[in-house]
């Protein structure tokens, strides 16, 4: 597994997105400010979230111009 950084204007979020937890997003934010991001978002070959949406608002609110990610590869273990 490779941890790869991306621009966060090239991540796309999921639009079917059941979570929508805009009140973590502050806490998530001082989480990173306090230790750093400990864990990277998970997205697809094209850049679409699988996990990891609160993470990447938190990041913009901190103003941060990219993030870690790991690419998930749809279909392989």
């Amino acid at each position: 597994m490779e941890i790869v950084y991306k621009k966060v204007g090239d991540i796309k979020e999921y639009e079917g997105n059941a979570r929508r937890s805009e009140a973590g997003v502050a806490k998530v934010a001082e989480s990173i400010k306090a230790f750093g991001f400990r864990n990277p978002i998970t997205i697809d070959k094209n850049g679409v979230i699988l996990s990891g949406h609160t993470r990447l608002r938190a990041a913009i609110q901190l103003g941060m111009p990219e993030v870690p990610c790991i690419i998930h590869e749809i279909g392989r273990a």
